[in-house]
């Protein structure tokens, strides 16, 4: 009886140990995207991003399951900051999920915003967002 409580301790504390990666949901990706080195007279925000930069952008989608895997990676590992700070958008994602819902993403090279939370902007994303 000891040994097979204690093997359902041990299953149990293992399980609890391991990490499990969360699930890409990602269908595809469309990235609209003007230089970082861009400069304004003022900050853009997502919702003016497009307003500003309809003429401007390079767009493209990634729809191969490699690059919306690297993408959904470099996104979950983004690193939470202050709310207040917000980017001075030069990227906007649109992330299309399998499920038919969209999420946005606007970055600059230093902030990201995502589902309404501040990230620090990773220089792998940085740069993957603009090859």
């Amino acid at each position: 009886m000891r040994r097979l409580f204690a093997a359902f301790a041990c299953m149990g504390l293992f399980g609890a140990c391991q990490h499990s990666k969360p699930e890409n949901t990602l269908k595809a990706a469309k990235v609209e995207a003007i230089s970082y080195q861009t400069e304004t007279m003022f900050k853009i925000s997502c919702e003016k991003f497009d307003t500003y930069y309809a003429d401007k952008w390079r767009s493209k989608t990634i729809s191969d399951k490699a690059s919306l895997d690297k993408l959904n990676d470099l996104l979950e590992s983004l690193q939470k900051t202050d709310n207040a700070y917000e980017p001075d958008v030069r990227v906007k994602l649109l992330l299309t999920n399998t499920d038919g819902s969209i999420d946005t993403v606007c970055l600059d090279d230093k902030i990201t915003r995502y589902k309404n939370a501040s990230y620090e902007t990773s220089v792998e994303l940085a740069n993957f967002v603009q090859e």
